[in-house]
């Protein structure tokens, strides 16, 4: 998922995020995780950034409560695999091919965005914490799961897996650039320093 652009996911990521197990953990460890920091949504129009093949679009839709969700990837064959799991719901879901550090809607018009791993693809990870922000309304939440440092610069990581080299994060580092751009965290957990949960909302 180049440039300030999210990296596209190479072979072996291809792979991983297109499996039923990944769609599984997704469903029963890491929505269930954030919807236990952050709470439901009362209904409202939600962001997703990168969407994947779609499951995270219905779970935002099923188990966080969104009316209608917008949601993009930077890889068309995710869109392309998103519009045809997502096509009995197209009412409450718009798609697009896009980048997480350029998102094309106004200021403040999402109640919520959510981030399944996708931040830490994008070189200039914190121009989409700043468009989260920006997207957002006033009062607005973010859900986000990210990967961390200490795994994305693995050796076996590297090895694998097309991540950018510089400029990663820790926690504390995603943290305090949400508070930087006027996003407040409410929550946060990590599991062996190398994934995170948070929520956080606009100030």
């Amino acid at each position: 998922m180049l440039s300030s652009k999210a990296v596209l996911l190479n072979r072996i990521e291809y792979a991983l995020v297109n499996n039923p197990l990944r769609a599984l953990v997704q469903r029963r460890f890491e929505a269930r995780r954030l919807l236990r920091l952050g709470g439901a949504l009362s209904g409202g129009v939600a962001l997703e950034m990168g969407c994947g093949r779609g499951v995270g679009v219905s779970l935002i839709l099923d188990d966080f409560g969104a009316e209608r969700v917008d949601a993009f990837d930077l890889d068309p064959r995710m869109v392309a695999l998103a519009r045809k799991r997502l096509h009995a719901r197209a009412e409450h879901v718009r798609l697009w091919v896009g980048d997480a550090a350029q998102v094309p809607v106004p200021d403040a018009t999402y109640d919520a965005v959510f981030d399944f791993a996708i931040i830490h693809h994008v070189p200039g990870w914190r121009r989409a914490v700043a468009e989260v922000h920006r997207v957002l309304k006033p009062g607005g939440r973010f859900y986000a799961e990210e990967v961390l440092e200490k795994f994305t610069t693995h050796p076996m990581a590297r090895r694998l897996l097309d991540h950018p080299a510089d400029g990663r994060f820790d926690s504390a580092t995603f943290a305090q650039a949400l508070r930087d751009v006027g996003l407040r965290p409410l929550a946060s957990e990590t599991l062996w320093q190398s994934f995170a949960w948070f929520v956080a909302v606009k100030i």
